[in-house]
């Protein structure tokens, strides 16, 4: 408080232009005072603005910073979303001609697996066609030419194909034809017949030679025991003419050592002669 008033007196001597000696070093103590709170109040006042500018530095480098970021974060989306869109059209694109690619292939495949039905079909046609002509057909032309050896006269008659031999072919026609002769009807023997042959084949017409000479049937009947009785067969030896119903018991020791070994006949006239000479 002392001190107070005592630096009051010193600032009211120095205003009134007078002043002891013990009042000057007072008053270059507060004149000095003066200087260093001032001197300080500049300087606080110069850091505070340096202060602010500093802030104010970091703030703009802050938010441009941030702007630069967020501009390399918005490039780099839109870099990407254009590559994976490039990506998607690209995809789309080549499936699309994988798509086409696959359509072309399969349809190529399909042409010519088509193609190729279509050539088995014509070839098969073909074959059918082929075989038509080459196999006797159901309704084909069967003509039989019968050559009398004795007469030297040929007729030609007209019949339907026998079953057996429809689908035949030339070879299987003529294989019928040696089967035939191996297995002749009796009444074909008794006519004489010597061969059967073909003459023309084709798909709808047959035409068959028969060949007869009866000169060359030596005997017509042919007379053997069976089981103890007298049988008379046709000159096959295969087809019974007549079981005659003799018993060879009541026959001549010789009449049945010939009818064991067979006889043959050469005519009807003759086999009734000797049957009726069995049966006396």
């Amino acid at each position: 408080m002392y001190g107070q008033n005592k630096e009051a007196g010193a600032r009211r001597a120095a205003l009134e232009g007078g002043c002891s000696c013990e009042y000057w070093p007072l008053i270059l103590g507060m004149l000095h005072n003066r200087k260093w709170n001032a001197d300080r109040g500049g300087c606080s006042s110069a850091q505070e603005r340096n202060g602010v500018m500093s802030m104010k530095r970091i703030w703009s480098y802050t938010c441009i910073t941030f702007g630069l970021i967020t501009v390399f974060a918005i490039g780099n989306y839109i870099c990407y979303q254009s590559a994976m869109d490039h990506f998607q059209q690209m995809q789309e694109d080549y499936e699309s001609r994988v798509g086409e690619q696959i359509a072309v292939d399969v349809n190529k495949e399909m042409e010519e697996r088509l193609s190729e039905i279509q050539e088995e079909e014509e070839e098969k046609e073909a074959v059918e066609a082929d075989a038509d002509q080459n196999t006797l057909q159901e309704d084909c032309i069967y003509q039989i030419q019968s050559f009398d050896s004795v007469t030297q006269t040929t007729t030609t008659e007209y019949e339907n194909l026998p079953e057996e031999m429809i689908g035949c072919t030339r070879e299987e026609a003529e294989a019928f034809c040696k089967d035939y002769m191996q297995n002749l009807a009796v009444e074909e023997f008794l006519e004489g017949l010597q061969s059967m042959n073909v003459i023309s084949f084709s798909g709808d017409r047959l035409v068959i030679r028969k060949i007869y000479d009866a000169s060359k049937v030596a005997y017509r009947y042919y007379l053997i025991a069976d089981h103890g009785q007298v049988i008379a067969y046709y000159g096959d030896k295969k087809t019974v003419f007549e079981e005659t119903g003799i018993q060879t018991a009541s026959l001549p020791r010789e009449d049945r050592k010939a009818l064991k070994n067979g006889i043959e006949v050469k005519d009807e006239q003759e086999l009734f002669a000797i049957l009726e000479n069995y049966s006396s």
